[in-house]
Formats: structure tokens, sequence, C-alpha cells
């Protein structure tokens, strides 16, 4: 076997690189879209063919043999980096554009899903707002039917302490009216006279005036049961005139006495 000199053991090296850049790049086309992959496979066959030299050119020349298969090799090596790197970063960019899509799926999900709620609480809001309005509403009415029935028994007391409409209320105390002295006097009666002659004359009309009523029988009638003390007369009153009397006299807790009651107070 013929010994192989220092250049022919370099040549081979670059002749067994190149052929493994070669094998390495055809294995990373697989994975790789087709343009970029058709480039690799064309390095790949440069590679293939530097590495592939007969031992007749390799002990003519060795030095040209292992540049050539090293040129090879490292252009090949430069492009499978490259190829990988971009399809890499091809991949990460789509990777993340499919977790962007996918968070930009969740958050319109979200988005929706708060529109609905702002919808539903605007809804309840405004629902709300109804009902407290119209329980706002039912409590003025209550309020009002409230005090119409806490003023019904105060109305009620004040009519039956004015007197009926119509009716006119009797005076608080009665007396007797004053006698006229003219009235009391009796008609003027005509008398004939008969003189001694015995000849009719003319009648003279002769007045015979009646005594006037006495102080005494005045203060008597004044004093008759016309007066508050008198349970006769007040029992003819009314309940309304009653209550009056009451109230004149200074007296207390009338508004809810029967007239039985009212006559015994005010006796």
């Amino acid at each position: 076997m013929a010994k192989t000199t220092k250049a022919q053991r370099q040549a081979l090296d670059a002749m067994e690189d190149a052929a493994i850049a070669a094998k390495q790049a055809k294995k990373a086309a697989k994975e790789l879209p087709g343009k970029t992959a058709k480039k690799l496979r064309e390095l790949s066959e440069d590679a293939r063919d530097a590495a592939d030299v007969s031992r007749k050119a390799l002990r003519k020349s060795p030095g040209k043999v292992a540049k050539r298969a090293t040129r090879a090799a490292d252009k090949l090596v430069k492009a499978t980096a490259q190829a990988v790197a971009k399809a890499e970063k091809k991949a990460r960019l789509r990777a993340e554009a499919e977790r962007a899509a996918v968070e930009a799926e969740r958050v319109t999900a979200e988005a929706e899903e708060r529109a609905a709620q702002a919808k539903a609480a605007k809804k309840e809001a405004a629902k709300a707002a109804k009902a407290a309005e119209r329980a706002d509403r039912e409590a003025a009415a209550a309020q009002l039917a409230l005090e119409n029935e806490l003023a019904g028994p105060a109305q009620t007391d004040a009519a039956e302490s004015s007197p009926a409409s119509g009716a006119t209320a009797p005076p608080a105390t009665e007396s007797a009216p004053p006698v006229d002295a003219t009235a009391t006097k009796a008609p003027a009666r005509k008398t004939p006279v008969r003189p001694a002659s015995g000849r009719k004359t003319a009648t003279a009309s002769s007045t015979a005036p009646t005594a006037p009523a006495s102080p005494r029988a005045k203060s008597s009638r004044a004093a008759s049961p016309a007066g508050e003390g008198g349970a006769s007369e007040l029992s003819s009153l009314t309940v309304a005139t009653l209550r009056d009397r009451a109230r004149a006299a200074g007296k207390t807790g009338y508004s809810r006495l029967s007239k039985a009651q009212l006559v015994a107070l005010l006796s």
C-alpha cells in the first residue's frame, strides 16, 4: 500500500467533512420549506461531488481536492445553518402568531362577555330605577292616605263641633224680651155718656191703661229655664251647640262626650 502524504491526508479529511455536511444538509432539507430545501439539496450535491474524488486525482493534486472539498463543506454548513435559523424563526413567529391569535380570541370573548354583563347590569339598573320610582309613588300614596286617615277624626270633631249647614244655632243665653208698655195697653173702648138730662151726647173715648210689667216679673222671666243651668233647655239643644257652650265655658274633654254627658257637664 502506497504511503500517503500530508497533503493527501488533509484532502481526505476535507472530503470526509464535505460528505458529512452533505448528509446533514439532506436531512435538514426534509424539515424545511420547498424553496430552501431545494437550495440545500443543490449545495449538498456539490459537497458530495467534492467528496467523491478518484485516487488518481487525489494523488495528482491533493491540495486542489482539499480546497474544493473544504469550500463546498463550508458553503453547505453555512447555508444549512441559515436555512435552519430562518425556518426556526419562521416557526417561532408562526407560533407567536398562533398564540397571539388565541390570546386575541380569548380577549375578544372576554370583551363580549363583559359587554353582555354591562348590558345586563344596565338593564337591571333601569329595572331597579323603575322599581324605586314605583316604590316612591306607593310611599307617597301611603303617606297621603295616612295623613287623610289621621286628619279624618279631627275633621269629624270639627264638623260635629260646628253648627249644621243651613241651621241657626240658638243664642248662648236666652232672656225674655222686654215688655213694651204701649203693647200692653188695652184698645180704647167707646162708652156712651149719659147726662143727667137723659139726652144722648157724643161718646167719649176712654182709655183704660194697664199696669206695666213689674221688674220682679222681668227678672223671673229672665231666670226662666232658658239659662245654661236649665236641664230641659240643654236637652233641647244640639250636640254641636252643647260643645260650643262647653268650649265657651272653658270645659275640657267635651269633644268625645255624648249629649247626655254634655248636658250633665253643663248643668
